[in-house]
């Protein structure tokens, strides 16, 4: 089957561009300081590298590395893993920054490179993965995807610890609902706990939807 292959450079290449006009690079020639330390660009990035070594591990015909990388539970983890990213920017960022009146954009640039790697690239990987990825999967996946945003979670903590600043803002932690000290003990572990409960929630979501296409395949 190429197709599967061939989705995933056309997936890395929108997920390229969408990196490159969400870092503002082209807009001022540099990267932004602090981008990769957003849950958003880290996944975005996952998925790019991932898709480039599926397409390139098929192009060598490096068996064991596509057969790995196409295996049910790594690709049904890289499609949660920047799903949650349109899940969490669309239902959570979305309105938190509309109640405090904040701005998503301040220019078309800007506005097209949050599309992109908001909307587009976890559209095409979730796709993809509906279309031609193998799923069969069992509640042990649902749990085992949770180690990705397990990961962020711990490396976002220890950053901020470290006392300094994302980028050139004044924010030691990516989003308000990572932001310990202003939300205190109760409401940080409660709405972590939620988190993952969605989280969860979500991988049995792809578990069932890949058991259902497989039944009716």
């Amino acid at each position: 089957m190429t197709a599967y292959p061939l989705s995933a450079l056309v997936i890395a290449a929108v997920g390229t561009v969408g990196l490159v006009i969400h870092s503002t690079l082209p807009r001022t020639g540099k990267i932004r300081p602090g981008m990769f330390c957003f849950y958003t660009n880290q996944s975005n990035l996952l998925v790019v590298l991932y898709e480039l070594a599926l397409f390139t591990a098929w192009l060598l015909r490096a068996g064991a590395v596509y057969q790995l990388l196409v295996s049910p539970n790594v690709a049904m983890a890289v499609a949660a893993c920047i799903w949650i990213t349109h899940l969490i920017y669309h239902f959570v960022l979305v309105p938190w920054i509309r109640r405090t009146g904040g701005t998503f954009a301040d220019s078309a640039e800007e506005r097209t490179g949050n599309i992109l790697v908001h909307y587009i690239t976890p559209l095409m990987t979730l796709l993809q993965w509906l279309l031609w990825a193998d799923k069969s999967l069992n509640v042990w996946s649902a749990v085992w995807w949770l180690l990705l945003p397990l990961g962020y979670f711990a490396y976002a903590m220890l950053r901020a610890r470290s006392g300094k600043p994302i980028g050139r803002t004044d924010l030691l932690y990516p989003y308000p609902f990572l932001d310990y000290p202003t939300l205190g003990p109760k409401k940080f572990w409660l709405g972590i706990g939620r988190l993952l409960v969605f989280y969860f929630a979500l991988g049995l979501v792809l578990v069932g939807a890949g058991r259902l296409i497989l039944l009716l395949d």
